[in-house]
């Protein structure tokens, strides 16, 4: 059976990544003098906390080589396939210093490293149809044409209450009418919506003055790419405008359909307290 390996940016809640048995590797925070794993050392409570004591946004780095070598290593021993699905190298290094560990194994195993060119819920629903197709059977060159056909099928939009997390982390690439905006809703305390694109860009930005008003947008922003096949919410800090978002999105798929999750370190330490991502799969590529 082909195994799944991906890493923590994916926002994957623990008892369903153990149910689907994916493998992830875990990105690293570094704060204080000290560094952590994400979801292992340190979790996204801790590092609230700390977001909001800190003068200065932690740092995450990437896996090591080795990192991914030894899960590559372990599963070899249990398969001939892998599948190893990344966030976007637009936003991370992450998968090159996966396709270098790759070239370590020495033919024991068949291991294909794919760009999601994606972030967050968007990696995670990629992730979960992967392990699904191969809980179902599917061979690697069946799971890896399926990846290719969904990723352009899923669209992201976020909502972010503290804008100079976004702009001092320097991950998202925000065009200057973004930077913009931000800078106003910060002065102005409203929340900025705009959608993540292409990796790690962002467009169509817009200012919203309080949360139940940016919920019901983003879910009429959804309804634009009716019929929705899946859709992924993944919250830094406040579960029920997730869960407010959700049930506007009932409106358009079955809410089993709907998965929330909370944003691992890795994202969180970006996008700041407050914020929200929603991924959705739409049934046709737009």
């Amino acid at each position: 059976m082909v195994k799944v390996v991906t890493d923590s940016s994916c926002d994957i809640p623990v008892e369903i990544a153990r149910e689907l048995s994916i493998n992830i590797v875990p990105l690293y925070i570094e704060f204080g003098g000290k560094t952590y794993r994400d979801g292992v050392d340190l979790d996204p409570n801790a590092l609230h906390q700390e977001l909001l004591r800190a003068r200065q946004v932690p740092k995450t780095s990437v896996p090591s080589p080795g990192d991914f070598l030894k899960v590559y290593d372990d599963l070899a021993g249990e398969t001939d396939q892998i599948i190893s699905i990344h966030l976007s190298s637009e936003f991370s290094g992450t998968y090159n210093v996966a396709r270098l560990a790759k070239g370590y194994l020495d033919a024991k195993c068949r291991v294909e490293v794919m760009d999601s060119n994606l972030v967050s819920a968007g990696l995670g629903l990629t992730v979960m149809a992967t392990a699904k197709a191969a809980q179902e059977g599917k061979n690697l060159d069946q799971i890896v044409a399926m990846v290719q056909e969904m990723t352009p099928r899923i669209r992201m939009f976020g909502k972010v209450d503290n804008f100079p997390y976004l702009l001092k982390g320097k991950r998202f690439r925000l065009a200057r009418g973004t930077i913009i905006l931000g800078k106003i809703g910060s002065a102005l305390h409203t929340k900025l919506l705009g959608e993540v694109y292409d990796g790690a860009k962002t467009r169509s930005p817009r200012l919203v003055f309080g949360a139940a008003m940016a919920l019901s947008k983003i879910a009429r922003w959804a309804g634009t790419f009716a019929p929705i096949k899946q859709a992924g919410i993944a919250y830094s800090t406040v579960l029920h405008e997730a869960e407010m978002l959700a049930g506007h999105l009932e409106a358009f798929l079955p809410k089993e359909h709907i998965l929330i999750s909370r944003l691992g370190c890795a994202t969180l330490t970006y996008a700041g307290p407050g914020s929200l991502l929603m991924a959705i799969v739409c049934d046709e590529q737009p």
